[in-house]
């Protein structure tokens, strides 16, 4: 029986992170398809507000050898990347355990859902990130046939989901709002921040997944000029 595993991984911690994190003020999604060529992971959306240093970063790393802007949509650009697979560690890592990423993104943080044949392929992942001594954190692990009986797989952790939750139930995104974060934070018990943070995130996964490959025709050509 397959087995899909949450977690998360400081984006500094392995070279793919490291490439893609060169602007705090850009979160990077990976485009959910699968590569037909050697190129793993080879379109990835960012949004931001700028991307010139995002951009350098990524052409300066040492695992990129092409970047391409493909289609700007809002605040959102899809790059298109050839990747220097050798020296990908980590991925390498998860692919060579049969690991398939079902959703990843990031910004100082990574997060993956990832989907294994068995729970003994999740095993040797993790004998793997254990002796490379990568700190992944383990947010979740279920088996997919349960998931779809209760939740609509959105890929959101448990806190995520707590927050938003909270939030919709308690009118945050009413018009006009009918509560605050701080009330949110307070009910929840932790900071203003964390719960802007746990909201911000979660509702952008939801939106992501809901949205991206529905809205192709509205897509326009980045100028490149």
């Amino acid at each position: 029986m397959s087995v899909v595993l949450e977690f998360t991984l400081p984006s500094d911690s392995f070279p793919f992170g490291r490439s893609t994190s060169g602007d705090p003020s850009v979160r990077v999604q990976l485009e959910r398809l699968v590569p037909l060529k050697e190129s793993r992971i080879p379109f990835l959306w960012a949004t931001g507000k700028a991307f010139d240093q995002f951009e350098q970063h990524l052409r300066d790393s040492a695992v990129v050898e092409h970047l391409e802007a493909v289609t700007r949509l809002g605040e959102s650009v899809l790059y298109y990347v050839e990747w220097d697979t050798d020296k990908e560690t980590f991925l390498n890592g998860l692919s060579e355990h049969d690991g398939a990423i079902m959703d990843a993104h990031g910004d100082s943080e990574w997060s993956f859902t990832v989907r294994f044949r068995s729970h003994a392929d999740l095993t040797r992942f993790h004998q793997f990130y254990q002796a490379h001594n990568y700190p992944v954190h383990i947010d979740r692990v279920y088996a997919p046939d349960e998931a779809s009986r209760t939740e609509y797989g959105f890929g959101l952790t448990p806190e995520q989901r707590e927050a938003l939750t909270m939030a919709v139930q308690e009118g945050y995104f009413s018009v006009p709002r009918e509560t605050k974060l701080d009330e949110i934070a307070d009910q929840l018990g932790i900071s203003r921040q964390a719960t802007s943070e746990r909201v911000r995130r979660g509702a952008e996964t939801v939106l992501r997944k809901s949205l991206i490959g529905l809205v192709a025709e509205n897509f326009e050509p980045v100028d490149e000029s």
